[in-house]
């Protein structure tokens, strides 16, 4: 296993994946990829303007969050980098592990149940639906 990825949203469990695929990169001597992906904005209520300036905030914060995670890794006896994207999570997660033809897929799980679930959609579930590498879901 010399490929790791951990999709981080900057939910708590997020952080949990992280430090789950951080011990498994260190056990095996892998190469683990922390990839953020910024959702796409489609809400038609929104002005142009309105969009454009949520993105730029939202991109923002997510560079700041992964600086925080590299200075973290940093620390660690583990080679480590960090991916942002934007689009759809699910399928730039799917996209990304495929194309760095990933050997294991590392993401945290919201515990979504029964309605709500099926109402929102998962991307944890989603991602353990299509990948077409290992995944391990982190709760």
């Amino acid at each position: 296993m010399k490929k790791i990825l951990v999709a981080h949203d900057g939910s708590k469990l997020s952080d949990k994946a992280l430090k789950k695929g951080v011990e498994i990169a260190v056990r095996f001597d892998s190469n683990l990829t922390v990839l953020t992906v910024i959702p796409d904005l489609y809400l038609t209520e929104l002005s142009d303007l309105d969009r454009k300036r949520i993105m730029e905030a939202l991109t923002e914060e997510t560079m700041i969050a992964m600086e925080k995670i590299r200075s973290t890794l940093a620390g660690k006896s583990v080679e480590a980098k960090t991916i942002t994207r934007q689009g759809m999570p699910a399928e730039k997660i799917l996209e990304t592990a495929k194309k760095m033809k990933i050997d294991l897929l590392i993401v945290g799980s919201h515990g979504r149940h029964g309605a709500k679930k099926f109402l929102l959609g998962s991307i944890s579930s989603k991602v353990v639906e299509y990948a077409t590498c290992p995944v391990l879901v982190v709760k």
